[in-house]
């Protein structure tokens, strides 16, 4: 899926449902950036297009263990210990990227270093990505007037 797929989609998992985080904004940008993280593994991303992507691709590779929940659990313990007012954001952000790309053609290895591999039948920018974005855009809108005016 495309960065702006993964950014639409965590925005309606916080609006839907943590909309009274406790220091709402910060979940937030915690919970948007995480969400883009762990295509840092391409240059091809938003992301992965800083420096540190291009140590990260000498030593990895697309959709390899930086896709994995043995990975996100890694950094989800780090935030816990060292920064914990975002490690729920954080871990919320990380997993929506990885069930969205379990949906994608390429698939994801979630149990990495098994091969066993989680994937679907959505194509990256494809169709049925693309009308997925769309309805992200309108179902946020009224959630953020839902959030605004308590409907």
């Amino acid at each position: 899926m495309l960065a702006k797929t993964h950014i639409l989609f965590v925005l309606f998992i916080v609006l839907a449902f943590f909309s009274k985080v406790e220091n709402f904004f910060i979940f937030l940008i915690v919970a948007l950036f995480s969400s883009i993280l762990p295509d840092i593994d391409t240059p091809f991303s938003k992301i992965g297009k800083f420096k540190l992507s291009r140590i990260l691709n000498f030593f990895t590779k697309h959709r390899g263990i930086i896709h994995s929940l043995i990975f996100m659990m890694f950094l989800s313990i780090l935030f816990l210990f060292f920064v914990n007012d975002i490690w729920l954001a954080f871990t919320l952000g990380y997993f929506s990227h990885l069930v969205l790309d379990s949906f994608t053609i390429q698939g994801v290895r979630l149990f990495y270093p098994f091969k066993l591999k989680v994937k679907g039948f959505v194509r990256t920018n494809g169709l049925i990505e693309t009308f997925l974005f769309i309805l992200l855009i309108f179902v946020n809108f009224f959630l953020v007037l839902r959030l605004i005016f308590l409907i």
